[in-house]
């Protein structure tokens, strides 16, 4: 039986895909990155607070525009118990509560760049892009949802992004140039959130530009 399951073990090493190189990587989404124009995708996000060891389990969807280096994005969590839809529009930030009949807009100003970054991230940036703003390192490889992935971590070269993330951890599926799921870590306090993709369809029909439709009689917070 021990001979049986050391060949077993033996077998399943000798089956396993190698991890993709870096270079590799990079090089497909150099190519993929000037096609991108959008994304849909449904989306699985845990997040992990850990002063006290809680994880929150969440199911929603994601649909990304981008026209030129305008990037337009809404998450939509509006199936959850914390119903919510969150809109990125350039500089704002608009978050809208269905159960609450209510919506309130946050302005990034300067920090617009730097988080439609983090919305390309993976998903139209190109290879070059990450390798200017992150140290890149393969992981090996990892089964995620079914398919054989590299697992990529990726740390952050500038000084104030590092005060938000001290890294991130993307699963890249063979022969795709965008990640079946991504990791993202906080500093110092453990916290981190992690998001898994299905279902993703490249560049679909978005018909003008992506907008956060409200109903009427809604309100916006404070006024």
């Amino acid at each position: 039986m021990r001979t049986l399951l050391a060949m077993l073990c033996m077998l399943a090493g000798a089956l396993a895909l190698p991890a993709e190189s870096v270079d590799s990587i990079l090089s497909r989404m150099d190519q993929a990155a000037p096609l991108f124009r959008g994304v849909s995708a449904d989306i699985q996000m845990v997040t992990y607070t850990a002063i006290i060891n809680d994880k929150t389990d969440e199911t929603g969807t994601l649909k990304m525009q981008r026209k030129g280096s305008t990037v337009r994005a809404i998450i939509d969590f509006s199936g959850q118990s914390d119903a919510r839809e969150i809109a990125f529009f350039g500089n704002i930030i608009r978050m809208y509560y269905p159960k609450l009949k209510m919506y309130q807009d946050y302005d990034v100003g300067k920090n617009a760049d730097v988080l439609n970054q983090y919305l390309l991230l993976g998903f139209g940036s190109s290879g070059k892009e990450l390798a200017q703003s992150y140290e890149i390192s393969a992981e090996g490889t990892e089964k995620v949802a079914g398919a054989d992935t590299t697992k990529l971590l990726l740390v952050p070269k500038s000084t104030g992004v590092k005060e938000h993330l001290s890294k991130i951890e993307m699963w890249i599926p063979a022969n795709a140039a965008y990640p079946i799921q991504q990791q993202f870590y906080e500093p110092t306090n453990g916290n981190y959130r992690r998001v898994t993709y299905s279902n993703v369809k490249l560049n679909p029909s978005f018909k003008g530009n992506l907008e956060l439709k409200l109903p009427s009689g809604v309100k916006r917070r404070g006024s």
